[in-house]
């Protein structure tokens, strides 16, 4: 019985792990380990996740958990000053040895933090699709938390109604749903959730009536709002201004000038349609989800010398709307 159990153990070695699951909380804005941090062993369930166990960090940031590692998704989890932090235990990782980072937070937007704005028109004759991005890179050691203003602030178009659902995508790469807040502004929503150190993604996607026009309202940050259109799709009006073509994926791009725009739609399309029709064939039983990248766009715009990013454009069976991802480009 004994050989047949450590047989078992050698070919299934992570059912196998007892008791083994041991690391250091560290903190990553002072690079120091952080004692006294309740870390818990977590799974989804039918109830959002489950707590299977916990253990409390030492005075060296020391934690252990005895417990087995459950079938994947295995995460763990801990809250520090009303920040909660998830780090993904994949199978056949170390369960020793694990180095679990958490931050200060700060209600002021840290040194190297950007934030930028995308919001994707797709006209159709049966509908307007409107679909909202803000990707933020936060590349200092601090999470940025405002719960009084919100991470973002956005207005849903009229018709989009009270309730607003927000997909988040933290730096853990695990897309979740939040519900966006009314916000003290009229017509204002607001995103209350903490922008750790790296990149988060908050997808917004509305379903409109069909209609030859469009107008919202937008908040000024440090880099222009941009309006994406099919590349068939052009728009004229108030607020904005072309900025030219992303010939590889087929989108015309829109810098927004102010706190507002009223524009006139001509033309239908999707870029979502394009994206999946141009997807391989063949039937791997996954979500097939196509990226493309568009090119780097430096150029002259109102005077002003402005640095633009490269802009790729993600869309997928299972994506909410486009994703603007953006690298540094040269001045």
């Amino acid at each position: 019985m004994r050989f047949r159990i450590a047989a078992f153990c050698l070919l299934t070695p992570v059912s196998c792990l007892f008791g083994a699951i041991e690391g250091t909380v560290i903190n990553g804005t002072t690079g120091k380990p952080e004692p006294s941090v309740k870390v818990s062993l977590v799974q989804p369930g039918a109830g959002g996740m489950q707590a299977i166990a916990t253990s409390i960090s030492d005075a060296n940031g020391k934690f252990s958990i005895d417990h087995d590692l459950p079938p994947p998704p295995a995460l763990l989890q801990a809250d520090y000053k009303g920040v909660q932090y998830t780090q993904v235990q994949p199978p056949g990782r170390p369960t020793t040895g694990i180095q679990f980072q958490i931050f200060e937070a700060a209600a002021k937007q840290p040194q190297g933090y950007q934030m930028a704005h995308l919001i994707m028109i797709e006209p159709s004759p049966t509908s307007l699709e409107i679909s909202e991005t803000f990707l933020i890179r936060n590349e200092s050691t601090v999470t940025f938390q405002d719960s009084s203003n919100g991470t973002a602030l956005f207005y849903p178009p009229k018709g989009a109604g009270d309730t607003v659902q927000v997909s988040v995508t933290p730096p853990t790469q695990m897309t979740i749903q939040r519900q966006a807040v009314k916000a003290a502004k009229p017509g204002s929503f607001k995103i209350d959730y903490p922008a750790r150190p790296g990149e988060t993604r908050f997808d917004m996607h509305y379903t409109l009536p069909a209609s030859d026009s469009f107008s919202t309202k937008v908040v000024q940050g440090d880099r222009p709002t941009m309006v994406v259109t099919p590349v068939s799709v052009h728009l004229t009006g108030e607020g904005i201004k072309e900025a030219g073509v992303a010939q590889d994926v087929q989108a015309r791009l829109y810098e927004v000038m102010g706190t507002s725009f009223d524009v006139k739609i001509d033309g239908t399309g999707s870029i979502r349609d394009r994206q999946q029709s141009n997807a391989p064939e063949e039937d791997t039983g996954q979500p097939k989800t196509t990226e493309i990248l568009a090119r780097i766009y430096d150029q002259e715009l109102l005077g002003v010398r402005t640095m633009y990013w490269v802009l790729g454009l993600t869309f997928g069976i299972l994506a909410l709307g486009g994703t603007l991802l953006f690298r540094k480009g040269a001045a």
